[in-house]
């Protein structure tokens, strides 16, 4: 009798020859999270917790054929992805896919990379392997939502793993039991807290869990073991949610595609601020640039205010997660910038005054896409807006256009210069070698 496990099921579909034509949308969708993942990467080598990850792996002495984006040194695949997956996670201005705000291009995309740079991978190959990895490792995240997120777990540390396992062990060519051998292994590595949020392990969260992935493929591959049922009888959903929903994992699985709902990030830091920030700068823009702030109101989802409320930050990661901070920068800036978060920036007594003026509150009915802000103004009048979906969201997409302008606006942070020419590879090349895309990171374009 054929093995109907729930694990085997995923495992098969992962492996089935028949994704490797996918329809032009969901090819798109994924060309569009690698260029968003590749660009957000390239400007977190920049940020300190990237240069630490780095130094950590230097001071271990590894080699390998792998470049480190940022870096000189040469490691192994694992440790490759672990570090570009840091990188790409640390700015938290990565892709967002809701309801459950996981982070998958980061977790995806790097360790695809790394393995691939060995393997004699292309883009067009990997496109596949990263739309099965993203099916289910979105789906994992759903299946336990939002009680994986009421327990204090992130929900891309936990699923993220499982995602990079199933796509790295698509293009190595393993078979469905050894597939799903490689979910259960990479179950067992699975972690990530919330608590970590507005600190260096946040990041470290994602690039573990894409490093971990790859590792599990790899010793599958190799004839490793765990549980063959983890998302089963093996009960790895139940750690996060008493009563999962085991029927989110199978029902419709390759008829529709999640990656065509990925959300992207206009603004640097926790999704959940965005249609806050998004009503200031509509207010702003009503109010007049010059026109005095005498009280700013702001209703926002109680996810906002979970995830958000640290209200004296004092470092820019901190700020990142400072709802009331991002709402100040957005009046004074008329944007949230990556500039906003320099520490230096953070500190900035005009955003304080707007921060003092400020009153924020958690409205159990509005969603966390969702926002409402009253501003009363100098001139003695009172402005109102209400923002249903946040920019970024499916209901009001980044175009291509957007996209491309938020990529060489990384690739600038990063020290980069190319990025058409780069843009160009990710979005339309087919045959080109991964490996193409660590060499112009690694070519010299960087700004010393």
């Amino acid at each position: 009798m054929a093995d109907t496990t729930p694990t085997h099921a995923v495992a098969e579909f992962a492996s089935d020859v028949r994704h490797s034509k996918l329809d032009p949308e969901v090819t798109h969708a994924v060309r569009r999270a690698m260029l968003d993942s590749i660009g957000v990467m390239a400007a977190g080598t920049r940020h300190p917790a990237s240069a630490k990850v780095i130094g950590m792996i230097e001071d271990l002495g590894t080699t390998g054929p792998c470049l480190i984006v940022g870096s000189a040194h040469l490691t192994d695949p694992v440790n490759a992805a672990l570090a570009n997956g840091v990188s790409a996670h640390v700015f938290d201005w990565d892709d967002t896919i809701l309801p459950t705000r996981a982070h998958l291009g980061a977790a995806l995309l790097p360790p695809l990379l790394a393995a691939g740079e060995t393997r004699g991978w292309t883009l067009d190959a990997i496109v596949p392997a990263f739309a099965v990895g993203f099916e289910i490792a979105a789906r994992i995240n759903e299946a336990v939502y939002p009680s994986i997120h009421l327990r204090g777990w992130q929900g891309t540390g936990v699923a993220g793993g499982t995602g990079a396992a199933v796509s790295v062990g698509r293009m190595l060519g393993l078979e469905a039991g050894e597939i799903a051998h490689a979910i259960g292994i990479a179950a067992t590595n699975a972690s990530g807290l919330i608590a970590t949020f507005g600190s260096m392990s946040k990041p470290l969260n994602i690039g573990r869990a894409g490093a971990s992935g790859l590792q599990s493929a790899l010793l599958a591959s190799l004839g490793y073991t765990s549980h063959a049922d983890m998302l089963g009888t093996g009960k790895f959903l139940e750690q996060y949610d008493d009563a999962p929903r085991h029927d989110v994992l199978l029902d419709g699985l390759g008829e529709r595609w999640s990656i065509t709902e990925n959300g992207y990030k206009p603004y640097p830091c926790g999704f959940v601020a965005h249609a806050a920030i998004d009503a200031v700068r509509d207010l702003r823009a009503e109010a007049g640039e010059e026109t005095e702030l005498h009280a700013l109101r702001l209703d926002v989802s109680p996810e906002s205010m979970q995830l958000m409320n640290k209200t004296n930050p004092q470092n820019e990661l901190e700020a990142k997660f400072s709802l009331i901070y991002d709402a100040a920068v957005a009046w004074i800036e008329g944007n949230v910038s990556p500039a906003a978060f320099e520490d230096e920036s953070v500190r900035d007594p005009r955003y304080r005054k707007i921060m003092d003026r400020t009153k924020i509150s958690v409205v159990e009915t509005i969603a966390q896409h969702e926002a409402y802000a009253e501003a009363d103004l100098g001139d003695g009048r009172t402005v109102k807006t209400h923002v249903e979906h946040a920019r970024g969201t499916t209901q009001r997409p980044m175009s291509d256009d957007d996209l491309l302008e938020k990529f060489a606006t990384a690739l600038e942070i990063g020290g980069y210069s190319g990025a058409d020419t780069l843009a160009d590879l990710i979005m339309t090349a087919d045959t080109a070698p991964v490996a193409q895309i660590i060499d112009r990171l690694q070519s010299g374009a960087r700004a010393t």
